[in-house]
């Protein structure tokens, strides 16, 4: 198996367990149709994952929670590996009730994010903190 694909393939697995639920059910849909999730996976920079996790809360997270009261957004959730994966430390996971995820919101999202003012984590910012290495749209089978 080449590189990029067992990358692909661990991918694919965190995006399974992320979504799994977390008590027994029977089996159905896990989205409902219309429905979608997007996975977006960060590296810490030198390792920081603790800060990167806090800039997240303090900042994608309050937005997404306006974004989920107006009904623009379903869900939104943070999950931090436990290994020393080389590729990703965090995933953030976000529910949509359309099938374009982020791109159906944008325009309604985009004026959430002006009136947002960034609140830095130790002085610094996404930037300086980590970097999106990778992202995923996933609708109902």
């Amino acid at each position: 198996m080449v590189e990029s694909s067992k990358r692909e393939l661990g991918l694919g697995i965190m995006a399974a367990l992320a979504l799994a639920p977390s008590a027994p059910v029977q089996a159905k849909a896990v989205l409902p149709d219309g429905a979608s999730v997007e996975l977006t996976f960060l590296k810490a920079t030198d390792g920081d994952t603790e800060s990167l996790c806090r800039f997240i809360t303090q900042n994608w997270f309050e937005m997404d929670k306006i974004a989920v009261e107006k009904g623009l957004m379903t869900e939104y959730r943070l999950l931090r590996s436990t290994g020393t994966d080389p590729d990703w430390d965090v995933l953030v996971v976000v529910g949509y009730p359309n099938v374009d995820g982020y791109s159906g919101i944008a325009l309604e999202f985009e004026a959430i994010r002006a009136a947002h003012t960034t609140v830095s984590v130790n002085g610094k910012t996404l930037r300086q903190l980590g970097a999106i290495v990778s992202s995923r749209r996933l609708l109902p089978a």
